[in-house]
């Protein structure tokens, strides 16, 4: 397992959190000097304080723990879910609505290519 992309994983859902060190340190009851230790990848967390890290940072113990290479959607997904759930319901619809135009439109690019072929 590769510790140091473990840490930045943990960094990046922290700052996506608003927390500091010192506040996701006092939320699993560690010290803020761990959370740096393990965001460095200096430091290998137990099972227990990985499933209290992701309780705390709103995620899954399989994306904490999954290759990075074949996360990156999820991050993305995660992201995205995580601005989504400050909308109201109406700019949620509203952004739902941006998407599938986009998917349209991207349909109606392809068919327009595909009949200018010669």
């Amino acid at each position: 397992m590769d510790f140091y992309q473990l840490g930045k994983k943990i960094r990046s859902l922290r700052l996506t959190n608003h927390l500091s060190q010192a506040e996701l340190a006092e939320s699993i009851d560690v010290s803020t000097n761990y959370i740096g230790q393990i965001e460095r990848g200096d430091r290998k967390p137990s099972l227990e304080t990985l499933v209290s890290l992701c309780e705390v940072l709103h995620t899954s113990l399989d994306y904490i723990l999954s290759d990075s290479r074949s996360s990156s959607d999820d991050y993305i997904m995660f992201n995205i879910e995580s601005e989504l759930k400050k909308l109201s319901t109406d700019e949620k619809q509203y952004f739902f609505q941006m998407i599938t135009s986009y998917q349209d439109l991207k349909k109606v690019k392809k068919c327009l290519r595909h009949s200018q072929l010669p």
